[in-house]
């Protein structure tokens, strides 16, 4: 075995998704990966806190660590040997993002493309109502940036129990913005004034001041801020704030001393020392006041910036700023060292089986879903050409959050329709794999990288198969959306108030999906964010674990 190390950073923020695209690329691939958790061990082979350890067959090229380090733009240093006592090893964790109502659809598309891009790929969408099966199925839970109130108001109480009992049961839950609100527990503000929310009584497990939340009315002008029930929540700041970094742990590493966060929500201070693992500083110059700037001083002054705690057997991650941020990608690294809190443990969860080589029904089949797939995205184009018409209206009608909501709807759909066309590629890729294993079989040794892309290619028969049929009730349910939206353009002209609003919460929800109520009904929909996201994401993984796997296998020599 030939032993690889790697910096965790290498100066800037780009080094931190480098690194871990190229180590999570190779652990899917079946490498033995670990990271240096105990520096002290670790300092005679020049390893710092946070660096990835590689471990490689002997039958490699050398050749392959020099064109990985070129290729992701990161050094790959030879080790003559490693302490194991000073190296965590790890495994590729499992993560569920909720996608249901109140979670905005710009921040969860830009949390999937930032661990995407970090190598991050085992992904599910869950736009709700959660069931034991979906948490059961995962390592790590993310909630992320949107509205508080309202993804706590779509939640049922069982499901937020249910989250409970996932973290107390050995999961970790990342709350980011929004999400980071949902286990608080404000010692400051009596929930009463909150109204009615049963959801949030199950989660508050850590306690804090909501800084931003006051049952009394301000002396000064509130810019930017909204009301439930009692309760007046401020916004702060908006913009790009210094934090600075508390204490030393997994979560933290390869982090120290000050950095620059993208903050956006509401402001908090947790009130036990021990669990904040950073604190925010000062605001820099560049942001936007929701209240005067003196107020807004005194209030972010030393809260809280991440948060961390044990619950039972599982844990609990706080970023109250927005560490997925493409604003920020020197924060990124922060996201991936809460992912893996997971990954340090054993315990692999169920794999794919392994099943025969891909037929001629199967790429007929992907042909098929190439097809359909261009359908859907055409209708769905006009959609985006609806919501466009319908904006200017909504503004008139004075109804400018609404006409927000829209337009970041929009953009998060836009990005969606622009992904590449990967089920042909993935036709491709999966054809010249194919060759390649046979000419290993015939000539190469056994190898696990082998093993791997051979299931990887059963996998991917499967998932076209899901494909093919969560294509059709996705293009029916666009059709309906286009449907919906000419008679809500019709609705947003003639009508004014509370039609309008019924309307569009209709309509969004018909799109983001989740659980919405309305009066005493509550209505489910899968919506057709989550759908098309999540046929992405399980596409884009056998198709990058096939294109890194095929490029990885040239490199072994002949025996």
């Amino acid at each position: 075995m030939k032993w690889w190390s790697t910096r965790f950073k290498k100066g800037g923020g780009e080094a931190y998704s480098n690194a871990y695209r190229l180590v999570n690329n190779l652990l899917e691939s079946g490498f033995k990966i670990g990271r240096v958790v105990k520096p002290r061990d670790a300092r005679e082979a020049g390893l710092k806190p946070g660096d990835f350890v590689i471990g490689v067959e002997e039958v490699y090229s050398e050749y392959l660590a020099k064109n990985l380090s070129e290729e992701y733009g990161v050094e790959l240093k030879p080790l003559k040997t490693i302490d194991q006592q000073s190296v965590a090893w790890l495994r590729s964790p499992l993560i569920g993002l909720y996608s249901g109502n109140g979670v905005s659809v710009s921040y969860l598309k830009e949390t999937v493309d930032t661990l995407l891009k970090m190598g991050f790929r085992r992904i599910s969408l869950l736009p709700g109502p959660l069931t034991l099966e979906d948490l059961r199925a995962l390592d790590v839970l993310i909630v992320g940036g949107g509205d508080s109130f309202e993804i706590l108001r779509s939640l049922a109480k069982e499901e937020a129990r249910m989250i409970r009992q996932f973290v107390e049961s050995g999961g970790v839950y990342i709350g980011i913005c929004a999400g980071a609100l949902l286990p608080l527990k404000p010692v400051n503000v009596p929930i009463s004034a909150y109204g009615e929310i049963e959801a949030w009584s199950e989660l508050q497990v850590v306690e804090c001041k909501l800084l931003s939340d006051t049952v009394s009315e301000p002396s000064w002008p509130v810019f930017s801020g909204r009301r439930l029930s009692g309760v007046l929540r401020t916004y702060p700041v908006t913009g790009l704030v210094k934090a600075r970094i508390m204490k030393r742990g997994l979560l933290t590493l390869g982090y120290g001393g000050e950095l620059t966060m993208f903050h956006t929500g509401p402001i908090a201070k947790i009130a036990s020392a021990k669990q904040v693992f950073a604190k925010i500083v000062e605001p820099l110059t560049s942001v936007e006041y929701g209240v005067p700037c003196e107020e807004a001083l005194k209030t972010i002054g030393g809260a809280s910036s991440i948060g961390f705690t044990e619950h039972g057997s599982g844990k609990i991650v706080l970023f109250f700023s927005h560490v997925e941020s493409l604003k920020t990608p020197f924060t990124h690294g922060l996201l991936g060292n809460a992912v893996l809190l997971k990954a340090y443990s054993g315990g692999e969860k169920a794999s794919m089986p392994s099943a025969e080589a891909v037929d001629q029904e199967t790429l007929r089949e992907a042909s098929e879903s190439c097809r359909m797939l261009k359908l859907i995205r055409d209708s769905a184009g006009k959609v985006v050409d609806q919501m466009e018409s319908v904006v200017p209206w909504l503004y008139a009608a004075r109804l400018p959050d609404r006409a927000m909501r829209l337009i970041m709807l929009k953009r998060a759909l836009s990005s969606i329709l622009e992904e590449e066309d990967i089920i042909l590629s993935s036709i491709s890729e999966t054809v010249e794999a194919e060759k390649l294993l046979q000419e290993l079989r015939r000539k190469k040794p056994t190898l696990l990288q082998t093993t791997v892309l051979t299931n990887n290619l059963a996998e991917w028969k499967y998932v076209v198969g899901k494909t093919r049929k969560a294509l059709t009730p996705i293009l029916e349910r666009i059709l309906k959306i286009q449907e919906m939206m000419a008679d809500f353009s019709a609705t947003v002209v003639s009508s004014t108030g509370e039609e309008i609003e019924g309307k569009f919460d209709l309509l969004f929800n018909s799109i983001v999906g989740g659980r919405m109520v309305s009066g005493k009904t509550t209505s489910v929909s899968p919506g057709i964010v989550s759908p098309m996201l999540s046929i992405i994401l399980n596409i884009r993984d056998s198709l990058e674990k096939t294109r890194f796997l095929r490029k990885i296998l040239t490199y072994v020599q002949p025996s």
